[in-house]
C-alpha cells in the first residue's frame, strides 16, 4: 500500500517521456515531409511547441488537481470517522461533546440529555451472536433516524447506548418525549434470525439545570439510567442529586460481590413447603444469604440485581445448585427420597447456551435425579430473555427437571402465553396473600389458584402467615404453602436435626 503513489507516479512519468520523446522525434519531420517552405516551417513549429507547452500545463493541472481532490476527500472522510460510529453511521462521543459545547456555551439555552441503554442487550448478542445484535442496532439506528422529528440529534457511545438531546425543551415535557422514545424503540425488529422485541432504560439530565459543562451533564445522565436499570424494564429516571451517592454504595456492593464467592460469604438457608392435604414437609426452597464481614446483613433484593448486572450471578447460581444439591442428598441419606428443592434461576443464567447441559451434569454428579431439582424462574425473568429462554425450559423440562414460575401474578403474562411455557407448579406470591381478608383479593388469588388447576399444574403459595390463610387456601385446594407460619427458613445443620427427629 506504502509504494502505490511511488508506482503511479513513475508510471504517469514514463508515459509522459515517451510522448514527449516521440513528439520531439517525429514531429519536426512529419512537418518537413509537408512543407517546403522555411518560414512556414518556422511558424508550424512554433504552434507545435506552444501546444506542447499547453498540452503539458493541462496534464500537470489536471494531475495535480487529482492529487488534491483525493487528498481532500480523504480529509473529509477521516473527519467524517472521527466524528460518526463506524457501525450505524450517527455521530459519536467526540460529535457529542463538541455539539454539548456549543449548546452549553449558549447562556439562554435550555433542553434535554437522553441517555438510553437496551434492556438486556447481552441476552441477544449470546444467544443469537453478535452479527444478529449489530443487526439490531443498525435497524434502531434507521428506525430513530427515520421517524423521530428533526430536533431530536441523536448519537451513538458505544455498544447499546444512545444518547439524544432535545433543545429548547421544558422539564413538562420530559416524560412525554420519553414515552415517544421508549414505545418507538418498543416495536418488534425483524432480523434474519429472529423477529426480536427489546426495550430500554433511559436516564435524563436537563441543562443547564444538572450541568454547565458536557462532561458533567453526561455522567449525571448515565448515573439516572443507572437509577433506572434498577427498577424493572423499560423505565426511565431524571438525575437527582441524591442518586449519586447511590452510585457510590452500588460501586462498593460490585466490588464486594466480585470477591464473596471466594472468601465463602455466601450462605443458603431453606424454606420447607408443605403439603396442605398431609400436612407434612414435601420439598424445601433454597435461599440464598450474603453474610458480608463486618456489615449489616445485606438483602437479596439489593444484592442479586447487581450480581446479574456485572454477570457474576452466573457463578453465583452454579455454586447455590451445586451447594442445594449436595444438601438435598443429605436429606436422602436420612430415608427422605420422595423430598425435593427448588433453586433460583437469573435470566442471564437460563439463556447461556451451556446452562441445560451444566445442569444436568451437577445433578448427575450429585447422584439425585432431575425430578428432585425444581428450578426456579420468575415472570420478569421471561420477559427479561425477549422469549430466548422458553426453549431452554423445554429442554430442561425433557430432561426430567421441574420448572416453577415464581411470583405468579406480579409480572404481565397472558394466559395464552403461560400455557406454552413448559412449567410443573405455579407460586402466587405473598404480596396477595397479605390482605386476605378483602373480597378483591380473595377472588384474585382463587382464580390463580383456578389458573393453575386448569393447567395442570402444582400450585405453591408464598408468605403465609396466619391460619386464615391456610383456611382459604385449604378451601380453595391449593396443593402447598411455605412461610413463617410453618416455618421460618433456617440453616442447613438446623434443618437436618429437624428432620432426624
Amino acid at each position: 500500500m506504502a509504494g502505490r503513489p511511488h508506482m503511479t507516479a513513475w508510471r504517469i512519468t514514463r508515459i509522459y517521456l515517451i510522448i514527449g520523446s516521440l513528439w520531439i522525434l517525429f514531429s519536426d519531420r512529419v512537418v518537413e515531409m509537408l512543407v517546403a517552405d522555411t518560414t512556414t516551417f518556422r511558424t508550424i513549429s512554433h504552434i507545435k511547441g506552444w501546444l506542447y507547452v499547453w498540452a503539458t500545463a493541462t496534464l500537470f493541472y489536471r494531475l495535480i488537481k487529482a492529487s488534491f481532490d483525493e487528498l481532500d476527500a480523504a480529509q473529509r472522510q477521516l473527519r467524517h470517522m472521527a466524528l460518526h460510529d463506524h457501525l450505524t453511521d450517527l455521530p459519536n462521543r467526540r460529535a457529542l461533546f463538541q455539539t454539548l459545547e456549543d449548546v452549553l456555551s449558549d447562556k439562554g439555552s435550555h433542553g434535554v440529555l437522553f441517555f438510553t441503554d437496551l434492556d438486556n442487550f447481552k441476552y441477544i448478542n449470546d444467544s443469537f451472536g453478535h452479527d444478529i445484535g449489530d443487526e439490531l442496532l443498525t435497524s434502531l439506528s434507521v428506525r430513530l433516524r427515520q421517524r423521530l422529528g428533526s430536533e431530536w440529534e441523536l448519537f451513538r457511545l458505544g455498544g447499546d447506548e444512545f444518547v439524544l438531546l432535545l433543545k429548547g425543551v421544558p422539564e413538562e415535557k420530559v416524560e412525554e418525549y420519553t414515552k415517544t422514545l421508549h414505545d418507538l424503540i418498543g416495536e418488534p425488529f425483524s432480523l434474519p434470525a429472529a423477529t426480536v422485541q427489546v426495550t430500554c432504560s433511559t436516564g435524563i439530565a436537563l441543562y443547564p439545570k444538572h450541568g454547565a459543562t458536557a462532561e458533567l451533564l453526561l455522567k449525571r445522565a448515565d448515573t439516572a439510567m443507572n437509577r433506572a436499570k434498577e427498577q424493572r424494564a423499560n423505565s426511565f429516571a431524571i438525575f437527582h442529586e441524591s442518586m449519586e451517592q447511590a452510585i457510590v454504595e452500588r460501586l462498593e456492593l460490585d466490588q464486594a460481590l466480585r470477591t464473596a464467592l471466594v472468601n465463602n460469604e455466601f450462605v443458603l438457608v431453606y424454606q420447607p413447603q408443605y403439603d396442605l392435604v398431609s400436612g407434612n414437609i414435601c420439598g424445601f426452597e433454597a435461599l440464598l444469604r450474603w453474610n458480608r464481614p463486618d456489615v449489616c446483613p445485606i438483602s437479596p433484593s439489593q444484592f442479586i440485581p447487581i450480581a446479574e448486572q456485572s454477570g457474576v450471578i452466573v457463578e453465583i447460581g452454579e455454586w447455590v445448585l451445586k451447594s442445594a444439591c449436595q444438601f438435598l442428598r443429605e436429606v436422602h441419606a436420612l430415608g427422605h427420597t420422595e423430598f425435593t428443592v427448588s433453586v433460583n434461576v437469573s435470566a442471564l443464567e437460563l439463556i447461556s447456551p451451556s446452562y441445560v447441559d451444566k445442569v444436568t451434569r451437577i445433578v448427575r454428579d450429585s447422584e439425585l435425579l432431575p425430578e428432585h431439582i425444581e428450578l426456579e424462574i420468575t415472570e420478569s425473568t421471561l420477559m427479561e430473555s425477549n422469549g430466548l429462554a422458553e426453549s431452554q425450559l423445554a429442554l430442561l423440562r425433557a430432561r426430567g427437571f421441574r420448572i416453577a414460575l415464581d411470583d405468579f401474578g406480579t409480572g404481565y403474562s397472558s394466559l395464552n402465553y403461560l400455557r406454552r411455557l413448559p412449567i410443573s407448579t405455579l407460586k402466587i406470591d405473598r404480596s396477595f396473600l397479605s390482605d386476605i381478608a378483602s373480597s378483591e383479593h380473595q377472588a384474585l388469588v382463587a382464580e390463580m389458584i383456578k389458573i393453575g388447576k386448569l393447567m395442570g399444574v402444582s400450585v405453591v403459595a408464598e408468605g403465609v402467615e396466619h391460619p386464615a390463610q391456610v383456611e382459604f387456601l385449604t378451601e380453595h385446594q391449593c396443593d402447598k404453602v411455605q412461610g413463617f407460619l410453618f416455618c421460618r427458613p433456617i440453616s442447613q445443620d438446623e434443618l437436618l436435626e429437624k428432620l432426624k427427629v
